[in-house]
């Protein structure tokens, strides 16, 4: 993701927020998708007339597709967050790199922050929440997207990260949160699919760094940190913008944190070469330790976040292969064309998987070729659906139809640059090269979005 707002049609603010309408409709809808599709995003850029130094610190905006099995409905509504709601009051910017010094020390010596809810969205029974880097979970109304209030479910006091994963055989959903100060805490949490949520413990980070994303098996919960450095003085005095807080080190290497959900007190520390991810793919247990599996990038950039279409290093889908008797890790490369935002069938998650969706990229001669890829790490058929030239696709988000991997619909929702507007395109996962079952249109476009998910129809 471009810090510069003008790289990208994506990187602009919604156009116009609007609750459920009819969306139209090209091929015929599958009778059995029934739900709704939500997906998260930065959805402001610019407001009083200054534009922010980086999406991470826009407001969001959470979109919506509803299924019925006939037609389909969609909204897309601003995050209109109590922070959100505060600066509209003041006119002016209070918590972010566009406010002024002044406005960031009185929100840093309050201990005051804004719950964007701009990276991805999070359904935990029957509630559907928006969540950011490094807030509370702001709650949402999963049918008419009105914003309600944060909440830190009783148990969160500081954070709450966008990246939630969940272990199927245990019924539950993992998460962390991180606190700076002299030292960066890393509190861990369990939200099971029934039930009150509870706070795990907290494990001491080796330096101030970005923690984006980790991943959870059966037996462990494990954190990735990569070489980059928060400049925490200058976080906590609001002397530079969101792009220039955190600085590459690849000196210091990068550590995996694996730690025993029955022993959360006795972590281990993997050290390996210097790289950087984003996002896990899934992780499982294997006869000498756990198996990770994740989009590998040789280097930090907080440009082209999740646009694989822009420039920059690409990210490959690696699996570390990691050794808890001598605490060595074995690095192998899954697929060869570049990948993101990877996604599996949620009978699987946490466990031995063969069969991954994920937003890729090909080189072919005269441009690059976007778009969805069912890939095979089994031995298996893989199969692509790439898009139109000129159409952007963003995460796929899977719903289950049958017990096998690829037995789902692929939902996938693209931008058209041609016509500038979004649509949702409705895929077979087990025919993905025959493209869209059904396309279905917004008359304007979205904003970027970086995760999503799918309730069904009760």
């Amino acid at each position: 993701m471009s810090s510069q707002n003008a790289v990208s049609p994506l990187l602009r603010s919604l156009s116009r927020p609007h609750g459920f309408e009819p969306l139209r409709v090209e091929g015929r809808l599958p009778e059995p998708l029934r739900g709704t599709l939500f997906r998260a995003g930065p959805g402001l850029f610019e407001r009083f007339g200054a534009s922010l130094s980086h999406a991470f610190e826009a407001d969001g905006a959470v979109t919506a597709v509803r299924f019925d099995g006939r037609g389909a409905q969609g909204a897309c509504r601003i995050v209109e967050s109590a922070g959100y709601r505060a600066e509209e009051k003041a006119g002016r910017f209070l918590f972010n790199s566009a406010a002024s010094w002044l406005d960031r020390m009185r929100a840093a010596r309050s201990g005051t922050a804004k719950t964007t809810g701009n990276t991805s969205t999070f359904l935990w029974q029957d509630r559907l929440f928006a969540l950011m880097e490094g807030g509370l979970l702001q709650e949402m109304d999963p049918d008419t997207l009105d914003t309600l209030e944060a909440t830190g479910l009783g148990v969160v006091s500081g954070a709450f990260s966008a990246h939630p994963h969940r272990v199927a055989s245990l019924r539950t959903t993992f998460n962390f949160g991180v606190r700076y100060g002299p030292k960066m805490l890393i509190d861990l949490y369990a939200l099971p699919d029934e039930g009150a949520p509870s706070k795990l413990g907290t494990v001491e980070a080796p330096w101030q760094g970005m923690l984006h994303d980790f991943i959870a098996t059966e037996r462990h919960l494990i954190l990735f940190l990569g070489p980059v450095k928060l400049n925490l003085l200058r976080a906590m005095m609001g002397l530079a913008d969101f792009t220039k807080l955190f600085q590459w080190k690849p000196e210091l290497g990068a550590r995996l944190i694996v730690v025993p959900l029955d022993d959360l007190q006795a972590p281990r520390t993997f050290e390996l070469d210097a790289f950087w991810t984003w996002h896990f793919a899934n992780a499982f247990e294997d006869d000498g330790g756990p198996c990770v599996d994740l989009c590998r990038y040789p280097e930090f950039t907080l440009d082209d976040i999740g646009q694989l279409e822009e420039s920059g290093p690409p990210p490959l889908l690696t699996r570390l292969h990691l050794d808890l008797k001598t605490g060595k890790a074995r690095e192998t490369k899954l697929f060869d064309a570049p990948c993101e935002f990877p996604q599996l069938h949620p009978r699987v998650q946490g466990a031995r998987y063969g069969t991954l969706f994920a937003q890729t990229e090909r080189q072919g001669a005269d441009r690059k070729y976007p778009g969805i890829t069912r890939i095979a790490l089994d031995g298996g058929k893989g199969a692509e659906w790439l898009v139109p030239a000129g159409h952007v696709p963003s995460e796929p988000v899977l719903v289950p139809r049958g017990e096998a991997e690829d037995d789902a619909f692929v939902l996938d929702l693209v931008y058209d640059a041609t016509s500038d507007h979004s649509y949702v395109a409705v895929l077979d996962g087990q025919h993905l090269e025959d493209g869209p079952l059904a396309t279905v249109h917004f008359d304007h476009p979205i904003p970027v979005t970086f995760h999503g998910g799918f309730a069904a129809a009760s």
